[in-house]
């Protein structure tokens, strides 16, 4: 009919809001307040992060840096220095997974925050000998810190009439000078010196040291993690080597130190954390009736727990001796082994073959074994899995 307006066709009917779709709003509207409370309270928070940081001491300030890299404070210890120094020495003993590199550049860059200066130095062994070594000013001290992958403070024996704590001392990298074989006679014979297969002097440092009372180790060079410079050397094991060849690397290593007993690794960083490469060099020392000490140049090693699958006699390393090669550093690390040896009833200590490092435990093994700690071969610490 004329002046009728058109009902419109199609037009979907009005619907009333759901009591499910008003809660549904009012969820998200509440998921949206917190997300803007946590972004206020993280905003809020950070500053004052920083300004803590900012305050800190040096100790303090360590130990915030290693813990935001995955490193607990049960695993950083601290020690003055000797001689009225001041400086304070910080040991982090990185658990698996450490970002070192994050905490290498917080350190860096707290220090540089604050108008001082921390670098990284030279490691005694690239590669794994120690993770990392800074030193310098930090919170106004004199600092140096020392990455090592490391296990925390054993824990005590159990059980009463245990003997007396025994102690094994390893000395590495023989073999690039002949002067090692009459340095080392100043040591208790019970000090083992592991030789490289593939350094100038290795085949005749061996044959002197092999035809005494003294054990002798073949430091095996292995493959470290990126960045090791010099790296292992030839007929080092690296990942990705077939069984065939691990066996013919280890037999040629073997022929230049016939006189081993045992094996430990040279750098090893990356080779000790692969578990294929670990267990075909745990099967060919089986048949070779050889033990294996783990350097543990990393915390992500699976060399230990490969040797114990294929039933080889093993140990691992509890403390190195000269990441940082002055005496008291030594002094520092030897008064760690012990405690280490008193508490779990036996320790491994790892040092090189450096003069500095012979001189030391020439003065100081003789005053530890008269405080009744047993100075014993490698092979009297190794077990055999049953």
């Amino acid at each position: 009919m004329p002046g009728r307006r058109a009902r419109p066709r199609n037009r979907p009917p009005r619907r009333r809001p759901s009591a499910a779709s008003g809660w549904r709003a009012a969820a998200a509207l509440a998921l949206l307040v917190a997300v803007v409370g946590l972004v206020v309270v993280l905003a809020l928070r950070s500053p004052r992060r920083q300004e803590r940081v900012a305050e800190a001491g040096a100790r303090e300030l360590v130990l915030e840096l290693a813990r935001r890299a995955g490193c607990g404070p049960e695993r950083v210890e601290f020690d003055q220095w000797e001689g009225g120094a001041g400086g304070v020495t910080a040991t982090v003993r990185a658990p698996a997974g450490f970002d070192l590199q994050q905490f290498v550049l917080a350190v860096e860059a707290a220090a540089h925050n604050r108008g001082e200066r921390v670098e990284a130095l030279p490691l005694a062994e690239g590669g794994g000998y120690g993770l990392a070594r800074l030193e310098g000013s930090l919170a106004g001290e004199p600092v140096r810190i020392v990455v090592v992958g490391e296990r925390p403070r054993r824990r005590a024996a159990t059980g009463s009439g245990a003997p007396s704590p025994r102690l094994a001392v390893i000395l590495d990298d023989a073999g690039n000078s002949l002067d090692v074989v009459h340095a080392v006679a100043a040591l208790p014979p019970e000090v083992a010196v592991a030789v490289l297969p593939n350094a100038p002097h290795s085949a005749a440092v061996a044959r002197a040291l092999g035809g005494g009372p003294r054990e002798v180790l073949l430091h095996m060079p292995m493959e470290p993690g990126p960045g090791a410079s010099p790296g292992p050397g030839p007929g080092a094991l690296t990942v990705g080597l077939g069984r065939e060849e691990v066996q013919a690397r280890l037999e040629a290593a073997l022929e230049v130190v016939p006189a081993a007993r045992g094996v430990n690794n040279h750098m090893g960083s990356r080779a000790t954390a692969d578990r294929q490469l670990m267990g075909w060099l745990m099967e060919a020392l089986r048949r070779r009736g050889l033990y294996f000490i783990d350097s543990r140049t990393t915390p992500d090693s699976v060399a230990l727990a490969a040797a114990r699958q294929a039933r080889v006699p093993a140990a691992e390393r509890d403390v190195f001796l000269d990441v940082v090669v002055e005496p008291e550093a030594i002094r520092r690390a030897l008064r760690r082994v012990v405690s280490d040896a008193r508490a779990a009833g036996t320790a491994v200590a790892i040092g090189h073959v450096h003069p500095i490092t012979i001189e030391t435990l020439a003065v100081e093994l003789p005053r530890i074994v008269a405080e009744g700690v047993r100075l014993v071969p490698p092979s009297r610490l190794v077990a055999t899995p049953r």
